[in-house]
C-alpha cells in the first residue's frame, strides 16, 4: 500500500456495535476516496466481541492491536501514534459517526492552514443538537465559576473566556458553536493534527486515564508554538454518543476532577490548593441538588461542562 497520508486512530472498548459502526461510517467519507490512509484500531481489553465483529470487516487499511489490559485513553492512543504512518493523525472515538466526509473537509482546510496545529469537527448529538466540542484553558477565574454555576448567568461567558462555553440549547441560547473559530483546547474525540506536531510536542499525558488529555496535549502544543492556533469547524460534523465505554454515570465526574487536579499540579501547583476547594464547592453543590430537588425536577449533566441543568421531567436524565 502506498504510504498513507492520514492516519486515522480509534480507541476501543466494550463497544463492539458501536464501533463497528463508527469504523462503517469512516468509509462512507467520498473524500477520502483518493486520499491513501490507514486505520489503526487499539483495542483496549474488551470483553465483548468487538475483536471478532471488527476482524469480520476485513478492511484492508485497517491494523488491529489488542492489548491485555485496559490501558486508558492517553496511553491506548499513544500506542496508535507510534505507529501510524500517516502525514496527518486523525484521533477519533469510537462511539463517533462520521457525516458528510468530515474527515476528508477537515483534511482539506488543515493542510491549507499551515498556521493551525490542529482541528476538530462540529460534534452532534443522536438528534443533531450541538455538544460541547471544546474551550478555553482553566484558569482560577473561569474553573471558580464553572464549580459555583455562576457560568450559567446570562452573558458571563461574554465576560471571560469559560473553561467549558454553552451550546445553544442552554437556555441562554448562545452561538459560541455555531461558527469557526479558535479555541485553546478542542476535545481529543476528533482530533486532527500533524504527525510532525505530535513528534515536536508529544503524544498524551499518560497521567490521564481519560479526560482531561486532550486539554493538556493543546496546552503543551500552544507553548511549543506560541503564536500557532487551534480550530473548532462547523462544517466538518460528526455524532458523537458519549460515555459509550462507561456504565457508571459517576465516573465522567470523578475523571474530569482528577483531570482538573493533574492539570494544575502539573503546570500551576501554586495554584492547586483553590483549585482543590473550587473543586469541593461542585461536588459539595452536586450532592446538594440531587438530595433536595423534587423527583419530577432533574439535574442534567453535561459531560463535557460538569454543569448543573434542571429541566422539569418526569424523573427522567437527558443530556443537553
Amino acid at each position: 500500500m502506498t504510504n498513507p497520508v492520514l492516519s486515522i486512530i480509534v480507541l476501543s472498548y466494550n463497544t463492539a456495535d458501536i464501533t463497528v459502526n463508527c469504523l462503517k461510517s469512516i468509509l462512507t467519507d467520498k473524500g477520502l476516496k483518493e486520499t491513501p490512509y490507514e486505520i489503526i484500531v487499539i483495542d483496549n481489553a474488551s470483553t465483548d466481541d468487538s475483536i471478532t465483529k471488527i476482524k469480520n470487516l476485513k478492511i484492508s487499511n485497517l491494523q488491529l492491536i489488542t492489548n491485555t489490559k485496559n490501558v486508558g485513553f492517553s496511553k491506548g492512543n499513544n500506542q496508535g501514534i507510534k505507529i501510524a504512518k500517516g502525514n496527518y493523525i486523525l484521533l477519533l472515538n469510537s462511539d463517533t459517526a462520521i457525516l458528510h466526509s468530515a474527515i476528508s473537509q477537515s483534511l482539506d482546510w488543515l493542510s491549507s492552514h499551515p498556521e493551525a496545529l490542529a482541528c476538530t469537527a462540529q460534534l452532534l448529538n443522536p438528534d443533531k443538537s450541538i455538544q460541547p466540542t471544546g474551550g478555553f484553558f482553566p484558569n482560577i477565574l473561569n474553573i471558580f465559576t464553572w464549580a459555583t454555576g455562576l457560568d450559567d448567568l446570562p452573558f458571563f461567558g461574554y465576560l471571560l473566556k469559560p473553561f467549558h462555553p454553552h451550546t445553544p440549547s442552554f437556555y441562554t441560547h448562545d452561538s459560541f458553536y455555531l461558527h469557526d473559530q479558535q479555541l485553546d483546547w478542542v476535545t481529543g474525540a476528533f482530533l486532527l493534527t500533524r504527525h510532525s506536531t505530535i513528534d515536536d510536542v508529544g503524544g498524551l499525558d499518560e497521567d490521564y486515564f481519560m479526560y482531561g488529555e486532550e486539554l493538556e496535549w493543546c496546552y503543551r502544543a500552544k507553548k511549543t508554538f506560541p503564536q500557532s492556533q487551534i480550530w473548532y469547524l462547523v462544517g466538518p460534523q460528526v455524532i458523537h454518543l458519549g460515555q459509550a465505554s462507561s456504565s457508571n454515570s459517576n465516573l465522567p465526574y470523578q475523571r474530569e476532577y482528577q483531570g482538573i487536579i493533574t492539570f494544575f499540579t502539573k503546570h500551576k501547583p501554586v495554584l492547586l490548593p483553590i483549585i482543590k476547594l473550587c473543586i469541593l464547592i461542585n461536588r459539595t453543590l452536586r450532592a446538594s441538588i440531587y438530595r433536595f430537588l423534587p423527583k419530577n425536577v432533574i439535574t442534567c449533566y453535561n459531560k463535557a461542562s460538569s454543569s448543573y441543568r434542571v429541566i422539569e421531567r418526569k424523573g427522567r436524565y437527558l443530556n443537553d
